[in-house]
């Protein structure tokens, strides 16, 4: 299954846009609030959990 996933170029190209959405949540919140790595990483986590990531 991994392999079929990261060989889909569609999954591949939403994994990469996942990962690019999740680093500038990251960034946004760290300053934006000055929080903790760990702290941003459990809100960013909630936010895409309720957005329903597709």
């Amino acid at each position: 299954v991994e392999g079929n996933y990261l060989t889909s170029e569609k999954s591949n190209i939403g994994f990469v846009r996942f990962i690019a959405m999740v680093s500038n949540c990251i960034e946004y919140l760290s300053h934006k609030y000055g929080l903790s790595f760990y702290e941003v990483i459990k809100e960013c986590s909630k936010e895409l959990i309720k957005k329903g990531f597709s």
